[in-house]
């Protein structure tokens, strides 16, 4: 057992393993970083349009019925996706240090980026489909998965070839993570898209694949970061690292019906409303049990001068709290309430844009010095990308809760008209789009770091 809670070796300079990799995921982090702007732009775009619904009016590419969906969908497969397969490939090479077919990595890289190209335009002019992160057209998706496929197929080999041999907790959630990806892409698109089941269907599939593409992959590839960052950067072992199996397994588990919960009130069986509510909460016990592990090895150790820190320990509260707030409104008594207001929104944009993206944050920053053989360019540029990006989530956060719970309780009030609900959430929703802009600068201060590194001469010898 001593060997499975070793603490993962620091590299002074570019090993084999990272080498291999090396071009799949400069171009998988920098296309990434290319697709988050604009996602943020379309985003604020969207946002605007709310509050004023004349703005850009005519251009039937920038309706909001287009841009919405295509914000949401660039950045979860144009952002988040990228760095997950690219973190989550690393991490599994640092950790194996097994042989590398760098081919494959890089034809999977290439067919995910066309794919969200195309998505992306055929969405825009109006070929999107209407259901959740399935918005992006078949061809589209089809590349989309074979880039998915072909990640999956290099994380495989790279966990059967792996020299050392012990497991870490990160290789659990990464390694089960590129293999349930590929399942749910699959099966959202075959039931949904290339052959649609009946309707009464298509709500509870759609949910659940939604809940899958969060919880199963990109949740799991942000704790598999955090499991190997924390005792990385503090040189210290997890406690109750025993324990992090059982963690493990029931956030697989509840994680995969926790989409259902959306369900609530709908015309779909009760049972599985109820699946979905109970998983909900109880991913309470995966959340607890993390956390024991992580704080566990945080409590009472100096803060790491890593440049990732900061964005390690940001992600992490946002776990817990996203998750905290994910049970609390699966009761169908604040569901009922809330379910079609922006507190909804809120708590995905926590998600997505919170806990997931700074930890993927926390994963370029670890990862891209090993890649290029040297640090990040020094300067203010770190702590300017965290707080403009921790102060715009927030502000959004706030202010869509806020309004959400406004919204939902004028809803429940049979004296207060529709129309006055949306009245009184509007200046919320301006501030929201405030803090969009505020996200916005933080990931082109990000972005223009990520460029001035990487073009940076190396150190002379």
């Amino acid at each position: 057992m001593n060997a499975l809670i070793d603490i993962p070796a620091r590299e002074a300079k570019p090993a084999p393993f990272d080498a291999g990799l090396r071009k799949s995921l400069l171009l998988l982090f920098g296309g990434a970083l290319c697709w988050l702007p604009l996602a943020c732009v379309l985003a604020i775009v969207a946002g605007v349009k709310l509050v004023w619904p004349e703005f850009l009016d005519g251009i039937l590419w920038l309706s909001y019925g287009r841009i919405a969906p295509a914000a949401l969908n660039l950045f979860v497969y144009g952002w988040a996706c990228p760095v997950a397969f690219g973190a989550a490939l690393w991490l599994l090479a640092r950790l194996g240090r097994g042989p590398i077919a760098g081919f494959p990595a890089l034809a999977g890289t290439i067919c995910w980026h066309v794919g969200v190209l195309l998505g992306l335009c055929g969405t825009l002019v109006g070929l999107g489909k209407p259901f959740p992160l399935l918005e992006f057209p078949s061809f589209g998706g089809q590349l989309l998965l074979i880039g998915a496929l072909a990640f999956g197929v290099v994380g495989y080999e790279l966990f059967r070839a792996r020299v050392v041999r012990p497991i870490y907790a990160s290789t659990w959630y990464v390694v089960a993570a590129l293999l349930w990806f590929p399942w749910v892409l699959v099966t959202g698109c075959l039931l949904m898209v290339w052959a649609p089941v009946p309707g009464p269907a298509q709500a509870p599939i759609a949910a659940w694949f939604a809940g899958g593409v969060l919880h199963l992959f990109l949740a799991a590839v942000a704790l598999g970061v955090l499991y190997y960052l924390v005792p990385h950067l503090l040189l210290r072992r997890l406690p109750s690292y025993n324990v992090s199996l059982l963690g493990f397994w029931c956030f697989a588990l509840f994680g995969a019906w926790a989409g259902l919960s959306q369900l609530i009130g709908g015309p779909v069986p009760v049972w599985l409303v109820s699946a979905g509510v109970v998983s909900s909460v109880l991913l309470i016990i995966p959340v607890w049990i993390i956390a024991i592990n992580l704080y566990g090895a945080i409590k009472g150790a100096p803060a790491s001068a890593d440049v990732s820190w900061p964005f390690v320990l940001t992600s992490i509260g946002l776990f817990v709290g996203v998750y905290a707030e994910g049970a609390l409104l699966a009761f169908p008594s604040v569901s009922g309430i809330f379910q079609f207001t922006d507190v909804v929104l809120a708590h995905g944009v926590l998600l997505v844009a919170g806990f997931v993206t700074f930890a993927l944050f926390a994963a370029i920053y670890a990862i891209v010095p090993s890649l290029l053989g040297r640090g990040w360019e020094k300067g203010t540029l770190p702590p300017w990308h965290l707080w403009l990006c921790v102060s715009g989530l927030g502000l959004v956060f706030v202010c869509l809760t806020l309004g959400g719970m406004l919204q939902g309780f004028a809803q429940s009030d049979a004296n207060v008209g529709f129309l006055a609900s949306i009245t009184y959430v509007t200046p919320f929703r301006f501030l929201a789009v405030l803090g969009a802009v505020m996200f916005f600068a933080g990931t082109k201060v990000f972005g223009y770091h990520f460029l001035k590194t990487l073009l940076a001469l190396p150190p002379r010898s």
